[in-house]
């Protein structure tokens, strides 16, 4: 007899454990509202991050002199000797950033393109020209070189995520 009431009463926990937990509806819509919290700090961030790098372009093709201070001669004059397609390249990829993270706030799907395109170019930039043509081993420094690859990097995961965001039917 105590065997059985006690499988009962078992059975019973079970039961509203079941019941509070076991709906599957309300488990989903958590974790819906979780990954749409997530998205909206991804987001919030993709758009800081892309504003941090339209602040710089600013104060360097502006020649903000108490901004420039910071970085070393090499790197001052390899930016002053870039030929205007690279300067053109640079300034397009930080304002595609910047739409890119835009696009991805507003939750649009166009932004995982607008995020490839952004890493392209900075690769194109950075890996095409100004490492092997502008002696940018030199003008960077080792730190500027990670940090730059880190760049591109943070591109190339913002697009991963725009992808999976899109998949998940969080971008329309």
């Amino acid at each position: 007899m105590i065997g059985l009431a006690s499988g009962r009463a078992s059975f019973r926990l079970f039961l509203a454990a079941f019941r509070r937990y076991g709906n599957r509806r309300k488990y989903l819509g958590r974790a819906r509202s979780m990954r749409n919290g997530i998205f909206w700090i991804v987001s919030v961030l993709a758009l800081l991050w892309s504003l941090t790098g339209l602040y710089d372009l600013y104060m360097t093709l502006t020649l903000n002199q108490d901004y420039l201070a910071q970085f070393p001669p090499q790197m001052l004059s390899m930016i002053e000797a870039f030929p205007e397609w690279r300067r053109l390249l640079w300034t397009t990829s930080v304002f595609l950033g910047v739409i890119a993270a835009a696009l991805l706030l507003l939750r649009r799907v166009m932004a995982e393109r607008a995020f490839w395109a952004t890493a392209v170019m900075m690769a194109i930039g950075f890996l095409g020209y100004d490492l092997p043509f502008a002696d940018g081993i030199t003008a960077y420094g080792t730190f500027g070189v990670v940090f730059s690859l880190i760049l591109i990097a943070i591109q190339i995961l913002l697009a991963l995520y725009a992808r999976w965001a899109a998949r998940h039917g969080l971008l329309k």
